[in-house]
Formats: structure tokens, C-alpha cells, sequence
């Protein structure tokens, strides 16, 4: 007896591509936004952190240089802001270190400090910096470097931003 091979259909019907179809897209009508607030969160903890590292940066400096270093904000409120890290106790001195929007597009850079001059001053000796904080933002979300009299250089968020501490002192 010979037995004959017989050829089955093979591929989707027009139906059940179309349930796919609907299935991948309701998948990614929730999926999308959380995405995006998660780009989000990394764009101001990147911006965030180098904000950190260069006022780290400024304090050891002023250390290494024993002399004041200033960090001149510009622009701060804006999407179009700066700062430089200067070799003086004002902001006329030679760069040591030059930051702008550029590198961090739709961020936006507040300094907190007193004066109408947004300055932040590094001196050799503890005790010697102004309270207050840079917050970055974008949207919904913002991270803030905080600096005390102490000395002291520290990361917070009230947003729950993944990789840094909570919350902000008030």
C-alpha cells in the first residue's frame, strides 16, 4: 500500500493577523508612555549627575589650588543655560570648565542661590559654602544637587528617580 503525502495549508488567515495585529497594538499604547517617562528619568539623572561631579570638581579644586573656584550659572530657569567653573572668587577668572544646554537638550537648570548673580563660590577652607541648590527638570521630572555650609554636595529627588535618594529637604 503506497501512502500518499498530502499537503496541509500553511500561513495566517487574514483573521488572525488581524487579532495580532490589535493585540501588539494595544500592547504598545501601554507600553510607550512608561518608556518615555523612563527616558525622561535617565536625561535628568545624566544632566543631574554632572552637575554633581563638576561642583565636586570645584570643591576639589579649590583644595588643590588654595583659592577660591566659582561656578557661574547662566540662563538658569531656561532651556538655554550654562555654567562655567572658574579660577577666581568671581566670575571673571580663567575656565577650568565650561557646561551648556547643548549636551543635555530640553533640560532645564535652576540655580538656588542668593543674589542676583547666580554664583557658587568654592573656598579652601570647610564651612565656607552657600546653602541651596541646582534643580534639573524635564517635564515631570526633576532631580536637585544640594550644597550646604559644610561643604557638603549631596543628590536628592521628590520624584522617586531611579538610582538617586529621597526626598529633598524643604
Amino acid at each position: 500500500m503506497e501512502k500518499q503525502m498530502t499537503r496541509g495549508q500553511t500561513g495566517l488567515t487574514l483573521v488572525e493577523l488581524l487579532v495580532a495585529i490589535a493585540v501588539l497594538a494595544v500592547l504598545l499604547t501601554l507600553a510607550v508612555p512608561s518608556f518615555q517617562e523612563l527616558r525622561q528619568q535617565y536625561q535628568v539623572r545624566s544632566a543631574g549627575m554632572v552637575v554633581y561631579s563638576d561642583l565636586q570638581l570645584a570643591r576639589s579644586e579649590a583644595i588643590k589650588r588654595n583659592r577660591a573656584v566659582t561656578v557661574c550659572f547662566s540662563g538658569s530657569g531656561t532651556l538655554d543655560w550654562s555654567y562655567q567653573l572658574l579660577d577666581s572668587a568671581d566670575c571673571s577668572g580663567d575656565v577650568i570648565q565650561s557646561v551648556s544646554s547643548q549636551y543635555f537638550p530640553s533640560i532645564t537648570l535652576t540655580a538656588n542661590y542668593v543674589g542676583t548673580e547666580k554664583k557658587l563660590t568654592f573656598w579652601p577652607r570647610r564651612n565656607t559654602l552657600l546653602a541651596g541648590n541646582v534643580a534639573i527638570s524635564k517635564g515631570t521630572q526633576e532631580m536637585r544637587v544640594v550644597t550646604s555650609n559644610v561643604s557638603g554636595i549631596r543628590t536628592c529627588s521628590n520624584q522617586s528617580l531611579i538610582g538617586v535618594p529621597s526626598p529633598c529637604p524643604s
